[in-house]
Order: structure tokens, then sequence, then C-alpha cells
């Protein structure tokens, strides 16, 4: 059974993205031969899960669509699917991982936004995180976490450091501990 695992850049002080969703603060970061990991991740991974409004940026850009994962977008809205691997999905989160379970044994990607990732840790499904800090102050922007209904106590398993600055942080919530 695949683990979920939010997989996610922020600022130092924990903003995902500008307010207008820019995400270019990133660029200086994308050097040559460094992906942090993210090809052996998506290796691992099956499926990906994104809220309506990442996966709407993801259109705009069409660089950040996920392929060859089939995706999940939370929404009550009507959106134009890309591929015959993207579906929506209106229902509880428990419910859509035990059907991504039913359909692959392999990690299940949670990519945001961060309402999208505080839901899943708001009902527990969350089995990883992994947090890339960038050494940047936005000062402003959208945050990381957005709507927690309470604490989340986490276990740090490892600490990475890239010579961009970048600072990989593996977590587990607490309370999966036990699993990992």
């Amino acid at each position: 059974m695949g683990k979920v695992i939010v997989y996610i850049a922020t600022s130092l002080d924990g903003f995902i993205a500008r307010k207008d969703d820019d995400v270019s603060w990133l660029d200086p970061f994308s050097v040559s031969g460094e992906d942090y990991g993210y090809q052996d991740f998506i290796k691992k991974s099956g499926t990906a899960v994104m809220g309506a409004r990442t996966y709407e940026q993801s259109l705009a850009h069409p660089e950040r669509l996920i392929t060859g994962l089939k995706n999940y977008i939370l929404t009550s809205r009507t959106l134009p699917l890309v591929g015959d691997r993207t579906e929506l999905w209106h229902g509880p989160l428990s419910e859509l991982i035990q059907k991504i379970r039913r359909e692959s044994k392999r990690d299940i990607y949670i990519i945001g936004g961060g309402q999208i990732i505080s839901r899943f840790l708001n009902e527990g499904l969350i089995d990883e995180i992994q947090l890339f800090i960038v050494p940047v102050i936005l000062g402003e922007g959208i945050p990381l976490f957005t709507g927690l209904q309470s604490e989340v106590s986490l276990h740090l398993i490892t600490a990475s450091p890239y010579s961009t600055g970048i600072v990989k942080l593996l977590y587990v919530p607490n309370s999966k501990d036990q699993k990992t």
C-alpha cells in the first residue's frame, strides 16, 4: 500500500506562492542537474491529488501538469480535463484515498495547495511530508497551511541541505510513527 505524501516547496516564511499565485521566486533555484529528488519521487507515485486552484495554474502553465500519473482534482466546479487520466472529485477524502489504493499500490502525491494539504492533515490522512524550505522571505502570499482545525505534531526523520541553500525536511505525523 502506497503512502500519502506531501511533496512541496515553501518560502522561509511559509508561503507556497505570491498572492497572485506566482511561483517565479522558485526559478533561481532550478539549477541544471538538481531536481531535489523529484524524478525518483514521481517514479514511486501512481496518483496525484490537487485542488482546483492548483490545477488551474497547471492548465495556465502546461509545464507544471503532472503527466504520467492519474490525477484527481478536488472541486465541486466543472473544469476542463487534460488527458484521459484526470478526474474531478467532490466526495470525502477518506473515500478518495480508499479508491486510489484500490487502483494502485504506489504512493499518492498530494500536490496542494495549502487548503487541500490542511484538509488531508485534519483528517489524519498524511503519511509523510517532504517539505523543501527555500531561502527566500516573501513577506506575504499564499500560506502553506490554511484551515488546520488543530495542532499537528510532526516527527523529523531527516534534514538534507542542498548546495542551492534549499533544505529538505522529511516529517511524519506523530500519529503515523508506528507505520514507518
